[in-house]
């Protein structure tokens, strides 16, 4: 369960312990509720509503939309039946890799499961994998945008693919990647 004195940044899963989530994945349901956070740095609010509408299989991509029709109790209930991202910036499309193809493709219509009941399965899964470590979907998008920064993604791609509406974040997991930031002086000093 998430702290929230803490920042899913200092949460972050490394690739390991985010396998050991996938080894227990009981179906593409389990295995959405993991990968998309992860492999495509989505919030668990658009993994909710995300539909079979959304999947543009011919560009590869999952196109969020910056609005649509909804009739989960959440939407009826404070959003008078419309979704939309948390931010302008979350209207984005984020490119389908092949770790999310086979579980995107057993979709169906959409996710159509509440954002509690969706935490509830994270959380079931979480305590199948015997993982110690604080896990919950959010801490998921810190690992997505840990692993870009340390591969060299610039804070302007970062802050689109995460939907944030400033590049101040991006900018924290960029400047703060050790792994970045070891490669960029072993460049400098000349070491191979």
């Amino acid at each position: 369960m998430r702290n929230k004195l803490r920042s899913a940044k200092e949460d972050a899963l490394n690739q390991v312990e985010v396998y050991i989530l996938l080894a227990v994945c009981r179906d593409a349901l389990d295995n959405l509720v993991v990968r998309l956070p992860y492999y495509a740095g989505m919030r668990i609010g658009e993994v909710q509503h995300l539909k079979q509408a959304w999947l543009d299989w011919e560009k590869g991509l999952i196109v969020i939309p910056a609005r649509q029709v909804c009739q989960c109790y959440e939407c009826r209930a404070w959003r008078n039946g419309i979704w939309s991202p948390k931010t302008k910036a979350g209207q984005r499309s984020l490119v389908i890799v092949p770790e999310l193809e086979p579980y995107l493709q057993q979709l169906g219509e959409g996710v159509n499961r509440s954002r509690q009941g969706l935490e509830k399965r994270f959380e079931k899964i979480r305590q199948r994998s015997g993982l110690l470590k604080v896990a919950y979907p959010h801490c998921l998008r810190a690992s997505f945008a840990t692993r870009l920064a340390e591969l060299g993604i610039s804070a302007p791609a970062l802050s689109y693919l995460l939907g944030w509406d400033s590049l101040v974040p991006a900018e924290s997991y960029v400047q703060s990647s050790m792994k970045r930031a070891h490669a960029e002086m072993k460049e400098l000093v000349g070491i191979t």
